[in-house]
């Protein structure tokens, strides 16, 4: 028996465009580089993935999350699977997951846990793998369990990401953005949206590639935390995301001390930026007109996905 504990940050996506077409419009089928252009903040609230390993003439994966028996966690489950499957190999796997934001709520616990879940089974069974080819299996058991579109490609740079090209990691690419000093993320989360459901819809990449590409070239032309947070903000207004709550968490944030706010893709769930002296103010506020709301202020997490010990 042996076992290994790795980390990896949530990553929240503040706004995506679906890639699945080719150059001439027509359909990928390779799932390595169907994917999204997006951009959003890696927070270190995320998840840490305890992999026991043994032993077996048969595969068996048993997978718990904040101690309970998930069994829906099939992207996890899958990403592993495949490992094993590359290596030739069979072992009995348990994997316990502890995520410390909500789920199903634009915080890439999805791809979080799987990747983290991916690092400590690799290396708890000596399984030699390179850190973009664990961010490969991932983004393809996203994309085929319809759980993400690019959130491992950011998940493995970490910080302030802007997903520039599509696909999994060595295909697609990640810039990094600068954060501001002495700035905080305020999340308020009210309830999920399912990302396997919005996914699914015949006409999701028309409702949200038009604003999706707009919003990344007037953020490449002015890479600042002000425009960011204003162009995704107007992406979540133009794809019709954005409800009569996430509008008032918006404005709450804002005429509270936010530089700006915008919703979480997918979720009805808020993360705005604010500077450190101001951030208790903003909780207050927050949490006043929203008693139900669970809200919380984290720093940015630099460092990607990473080993924390055996």
């Amino acid at each position: 028996m042996r076992g290994s504990e790795a980390f990896c940050p949530a990553g929240i996506s503040s706004f995506f465009e679906v890639c699945n077409l080719d150059s001439s419009g027509n359909p990928l089928t390779d799932p390595a580089r169907i994917g999204a252009r997006g951009g959003g903040f890696a927070i270190p609230r995320g998840a840490i993935s305890r992999a026991i390993v043994r032993k077996s003439a048969e595969t068996k994966i048993k997978i718990k999350i904040n101690s309970k028996p998930a069994p829906e966690a099939q992207t996890t489950r899958s990403a592993i699977e495949q490992i094993l499957k590359t290596q030739g190999i069979t072992l009995e796997i348990a994997i316990d997951l502890k995520v410390a934001c909500p789920i199903g709520a634009g915080f890439g616990t999805s791809a979080a846990g799987t990747l983290a879940s991916c690092l400590a089974v690799s290396d708890a069974a000596g399984i030699p793998v390179t850190m973009n080819e664990l961010g490969r299996i991932t983004h393809v058991a996203e994309v085929v369990n319809r759980t993400g579109l690019g959130t491992a490609a950011a998940l493995l740079t970490g910080g302030f990401a802007l997903v520039t090209e599509p696909g999994a990691p060595g295909i697609g690419f990640v810039d990094r953005l600068l954060f501001p000093k002495n700035h905080s993320i305020i999340c308020a989360y009210t309830g999920p949206i399912s990302t396997r459901e919005t996914l699914g819809t015949v006409d999701v990449a028309e409702r949200l590639n038009a604003p999706a590409k707009r919003a990344m070239d007037a953020i490449r032309q002015n890479p600042g935390i002000s425009t960011f947070l204003a162009e995704t903000r107007q992406f979540g207004q133009e794809a019709g995301f954005e409800t009569q709550i996430v509008t008032s968490l918006i404005s709450t944030m804002i005429s509270s001390g936010a530089i700006g706010a915008t919703q979480n893709m997918i979720g009805e769930a808020v993360h705005g930026v604010a500077n450190n002296r101001k951030v208790a103010r903003i909780i207050k506020s927050v949490k006043k007109a929203f008693p139900a709301a669970r809200v919380f202020a984290t720093p940015i997490d630099n460092q990607g996905v990473r080993l924390l010990g055996k």
